[in-house]
């Protein structure tokens, strides 16, 4: 599937509220059902390297994978991931490894509180 197709494939996304705590609900195509889990399992270890490379001030590392969240995220329908990857790439680009960790931190935090359903 091609980058436009996924583009014109998700179909909203919105924040509801579960019980005492925020939930985000994206819905997608059910054509991505087998692209998507694979996708958000990929920026969960992301995570974990993520935190790696902080530990060892590998900020050129760092802003290449917080690149790649900042393109990916909105064509899958997930703009929080492009919106934490872009602000994690500026942090590495500053060399501000506090700031990177933050934003790791919001994404486990996103990745964690994440409600998929197809249509």
């Amino acid at each position: 599937m091609n980058q436009g197709a996924i583009m014109d494939s998700f179909t909203t996304f919105e924040q509801i509220t579960v019980g005492n705590s925020a939930r985000n609900l994206v819905v997608c195509d059910v054509d991505l059902d087998d692209i998507i889990p694979e996708y958000l399992e990929k920026k969960r270890v992301e995570c974990l390297q993520l935190r790696e490379l902080v530990n060892v001030a590998a900020c050129e590392e760092i802003c290449g994978i917080a690149h790649g969240m900042r393109g990916s995220g909105g064509c899958y329908g997930f703009q929080g991931i492009s919106e934490i990857g872009a602000s994690m790439e500026s942090a590495a680009k500053a060399a501000d490894l506090h700031g990177v960790l933050a934003q790791v931190v919001m994404l486990e935090a996103y990745l964690d509180c994440l409600d998929v359903c197809y249509e």
